[in-house]
């Protein structure tokens, strides 16, 4: 009986020290897009794409986090992210606020990516594959308008949607006791 609750709890601790593993994961989420118009400069200025990021933890320990980066290549064409958390129904959060994921759990996010048309599109090239939206958001008197999900949108502009997306990635650094510990960053995946 000794060998048997010796090898139970040397099991145990072997399999609570090799299982120290998180793991994030992008997928499509049927979200819409949303975009932004600018009445000043009749255009579209911005345009926000939802995806889903699943942080599972197959630790015996809880983890801890405090932002979800979505990172931008070249930086300069996002401003930030919005994060929405998926329990029972979606609910939005605050990005600098601690965050855990359970032991042996997981934790579903709905990350919102904020792209700045006007900041690249200089010559107007997207501008006209707006002008139904654009002509849509005037007659409801609108400055927002939701354009159908991630899969809809990259048939209607997959050239514009490769402009956007192309090489981001989402970090996550979590926390060890009070300091910050391991970060993981993983491409986005649509």
């Amino acid at each position: 009986m000794n060998r048997a609750i010796l090898f139970f709890i040397s099991a145990l601790f072997f399999w609570g020290c090799q299982s120290n593993k998180l793991t994030l994961k992008s997928r499509l989420t049927k979200q819409p897009i949303i975009i932004k118009y600018s009445k000043e400069y009749n255009s579209i200025y911005g345009i926000k794409i939802p995806i889903q990021l699943d942080i599972t933890n197959e630790s015996i320990y809880s983890k801890s986090f405090i932002t979800i980066d979505y990172k931008y290549n070249p930086y300069n064409k996002g401003v930030g992210e919005e994060i929405y958390i998926i329990n029972d129904s979606i609910y939005k959060i605050k990005n600098n606020k601690k965050k855990t994921v359970p032991s042996l759990g997981k934790n579903n996010y709905i990350v919102y990516s904020r792209y700045r048309i006007d900041r690249f599109d200089t010559e107007n090239i997207y501008q006209q594959q707006f002008k139904p939206y654009i002509k849509k958001m005037l007659e409801e008197n609108k400055d927002t308008l939701h354009i159908g999900t991630v899969g809809e949108f990259k048939t209607k502009h997959a050239a514009l949607f490769e402009k956007l997306t192309k090489n981001d990635s989402i970090s996550i650094q979590f926390l060890d006791g009070r300091e910050l510990g391991e970060r993981i960053t993983v491409p986005v995946e649509w």
